[in-house]
């Protein structure tokens, strides 16, 4: 049996919105906010599916529109938050605190839309996630493949801005301390690019005074690929800390969980 190849597919996007009461959604108003950016989209009322005829997604079989999904478990109750959901929420560290109240969660995915271009995606569950959370107003969104705690208020804050694009939506950066000596003593790592089909980033070091600048480098490379597509091939180049400068890449599995393709960045 062979072994796996490098690579990484496309996963379904799901985020859970968790309330501390039990949520009554109005799924009509979610529509009438999504019309103010998608005028042509379609909900479908006794599947909770939003269709968006405007984001067309080819398939073999042919063109089809895509689709967002909201999804009520039989009780709403919280399903479990695992730990790994909150030991790197660096950006929101009350996020665990507050998680403690949260009692009922409603799931929304994306559906039929893999193969758009990662931006366009991002854009579309940044859309559904902000009409999810003007209506709802949960309380904490639970990003899946990011596997992060986000503070509902802060995103639809950002939102405001026409130039931002959510993709702090889908992907975290995380620090660990690791003990790998031929490698270095921390590891910082991007997760949630796996999940739009793009390579994860990591990269060791020994110095912690630079991990603020460590993890700004990353989320720059992110943002790269989120445009750009996964077009970094393993021994290429890119720019490091001062303009000029040249850190080697090379593309293998990851050293953290989830097993993904992690381009391995190595400074030179």
């Amino acid at each position: 049996m062979g072994s796996k190849k490098l690579g990484n597919n496309p996963k379904m996007m799901m985020f859970r919105l968790l309330f501390e009461q039990k949520p009554s959604i109005d799924l009509q108003a979610v529509l009438e906010e999504l019309k103010q950016v998608f005028p042509n989209v379609i909900f479908a009322k006794e599947a909770n599916v939003f269709t968006f005829p405007d984001c067309e997604v080819e398939f073999e079989e042919g063109i089809v529109p895509a689709q967002c999904v909201v999804m009520h478990a039989e009780d709403d109750s919280v399903k479990k938050i695992d730990q790994k959901y909150t030991e790197q929420n660096w950006h929101w560290e009350e996020g665990a605190e507050v998680l403690k109240n949260c009692q009922y969660e409603v799931l929304v995915t994306d559906f039929l839309s893999r193969s758009l271009e990662p931006r366009i995606r991002i854009v579309l569950m940044q859309q559904m996630l902000f009409a999810m959370a003007k209506v709802a107003q949960p309380t904490i969104i639970v990003s899946e493949h990011g596997e992060k705690l986000i503070d509902p208020e802060v995103f639809m804050r950002d939102c405001l801005d026409p130039n931002y694009v959510a993709l702090d939506l889908m992907i975290n950066v995380r620090l660990y301390n690791v003990n790998q000596p031929e490698y270095g003593s921390l590891l910082m790592d991007t997760v949630g690019l796996h999940a739009l089909g793009i390579s994860d980033f990591q990269f060791f070091f020994d110095d912690d005074t630079i991990v603020n600048e460590v993890a700004g480098r990353l989320w720059d490379y992110a943002y790269y690929l989120m445009e750009a597509g996964d077009v970094i091939e393993d021994g290429n180049t890119i720019e490091g800390f001062e303009p000029g400068s040249k850190w080697t890449c090379h593309k293998e599995f990851s050293s953290s969980q989830p097993r993904r393709t992690v381009i391995n960045v190595v400074m030179s």
